[in-house]
């Protein structure tokens, strides 16, 4: 798809918060809402964009390279709120997720797998990230 028609369902916020960090041929793949902020999968990073981003100039936008080492796992919905768990180089942060949001955080999940690790098949030596929707 081609970035433009998926950054326009952006705050104009979170629009002007990505384009810095976007690189010039970088491809927005997937876009994804979740509690306090979007997930934005590209071919390269995955990119955490939290509500309220003009007041966070520090934290506002994170980023993840797509690589082995990126570790994503969606947790069991509870009471109506999930989490998506976002681990990289031992550090770590995490997202609530809403019923409603889960398949689009999902969707955004099995996206970034099959770019890290091609077809969804990860190497020998490398565990695939955890998925775990049903609890």
């Amino acid at each position: 798809m081609h970035r433009g028609n998926l950054m326009g369902s952006l705050s104009d916020a979170a629009r002007t918060a990505l384009v810095p960090v976007l690189g010039p041929t970088e491809r927005v793949a997937v876009i994804a809402p979740a509690v306090g902020c979007t997930l934005v999968l590209t071919d390269r990073q995955l990119l955490l964009v939290r509500d309220g981003v003009s007041y966070r100039p520090r934290s506002g936008v994170q980023s993840w390279a797509l690589a082995r080492s990126l570790g994503l796992r969606v947790g069991p919905v509870r009471h109506g709120t999930g989490r998506l768990a976002i681990e990289y180089h031992g550090h770590g942060s995490s997202v609530f997720v809403t019923q409603a949001q889960l398949d689009d955080v999902a969707a955004l999940v099995a996206q970034a797998r099959r770019r890290i690790y091609g077809e969804g098949r990860p190497a020998a030596d490398e565990p695939a990230p955890e998925i775990d929707t049903h609890g």
